[in-house]
């Protein structure tokens, strides 16, 4: 599911307002990160890993894991000990992150991926309403370098392929922190890992435990599988900043970039890149370690300054703001945003995400 604004129980506007950000708007305090002791096996939790640890402090019992009946492939199983290394390899917990081994682990992980990054100045669409996708929305848009935003569930390969034909870099929206009743693998999550019901969807969906990797991993590894078979370019993880929010479960900053990291690192393994979704309060530790942002509503919730350090990495930043509720137009926000130089788009309210109506602030 994608984020409801309105009542923003998905995101930041219940985080306390403290100082402002570059653009002069109000900044967010984040969490502040706790260290725990460790020592870990497949079968345990990365949340149980502090950001400082070395990979040299991690002992992969095998055995563990298959006492606990887990049938993984051997593709799988080694990028499960990679993302339990780098959870491992995290360094500073700080905003800050320059120079620490936690941005840098991904880097080292996918020197031999072959996933494509998304850099400032690429027009794109975002339809994930389960309709037939609209593959001409694109056509006349003036820019070789082109994104369009799909459900990776509800889109067949066959689309993918043909976007893909046409030049343009496909990215599949999945969930991470979360389980919609509607998904073909729901029944797969265990009542263990299921938190409260996410604000706004309350009848089909739930928050996850992202503590409890030893389960959700091997999960949403076969979902960035499915991914890659699609051909999808790159993924939308939705729900990566739950953190924040009331999810039932004490989770903590440091149990977010761990989860993270390791679904970047494994996006990665599979030639894929991967964006931080929203995630204001974590943009800047995020920005060296996610390939690109999306964000919802970074203008009118006084968010933009906080993803300035994507684009200081040459990252795409794309933002989407909506005209329902507030009747926002491309003159309330394009001037900003392209000062900015994010991807800005226009378009009719978080809870369709239709085709049309879509309009840009530069490029067409």
């Amino acid at each position: 599911m994608h984020a409801d604004p309105q009542d923003r129980g998905r995101r930041d506007d219940k985080i306390r307002q403290i100082g402002t950000d570059g653009r002069g708007v109000p900044a967010y305090h984040p969490h502040v990160p706790r260290a725990f002791p460790y020592r870990c096996s497949i079968g345990c939790d990365i949340a149980r890993i502090p950001l400082h640890a070395s990979s040299s402090h991690l002992r992969i019992l095998t055995s563990r894991q298959q006492r606990k009946g887990f049938a993984m492939s051997a593709r799988s199983f080694a990028s499960f000990v990679l993302m339990l290394l780098l959870a491992a390899c995290g360094g500073d917990s700080d905003s800050s992150v320059s120079g620490s081994a936690f941005a840098a682990a991904p880097a080292r992980a996918s020197q031999a991926a072959t996933w494509k990054p998304l850099v400032p100045g690429t027009s794109w669409q975002w339809q994930i309403d389960g309709n037939r996708i609209n593959e001409t929305v694109l056509d006349g848009v003036n820019n070789p370098r082109k994104m369009f935003d799909v459900d990776m569930e509800l889109t067949d390969a066959g689309t993918i392929r043909r976007l893909k034909a046409k030049g343009i870099y496909v990215v599949c929206y999945m969930e991470v922190g979360g389980r919609e009743d509607t998904r073909g693998d729901a029944g797969k999550f265990p009542d263990s890992v299921l938190g409260n019901p996410v604000e706004g969807y309350e009848d089909h969906e739930r928050w996850l435990d992202i503590r409890q990797t030893a389960i959700l991993m091997p999960l949403m590894l076969a979902r960035l599988d499915q991914a890659k078979q699609k051909g999808c370019d790159g993924i939308e993880p939705d729900l990566d900043d739950s953190y924040r929010q009331e999810t039932g479960f004490p989770l903590t900053r440091d149990d977010q970039l761990r989860y993270n990291t390791a679904l970047i690192a494994a996006a990665h393994d599979r030639g894929m890149s991967m964006g931080l979704k929203n995630g204001s309060g974590i943009a800047a530790a995020m920005a060296k370690v996610a390939d690109w942002a999306l964000n919802e509503q970074c203008n009118r919730f006084h968010e933009c300054g906080d993803y300035a350090s994507f684009v200081a990495l040459n990252k795409a930043v794309f933002n989407v703001e909506y005209t329902r509720p507030d009747g926002m137009t491309l003159a309330d926000f394009c001037p900003a945003d392209n000062q900015a130089n994010f991807d800005g788009i226009l378009k009719l309210s978080s809870d369709t995400l239709s085709a049309l109506p879509r309009a840009a602030c530069r490029f067409e």
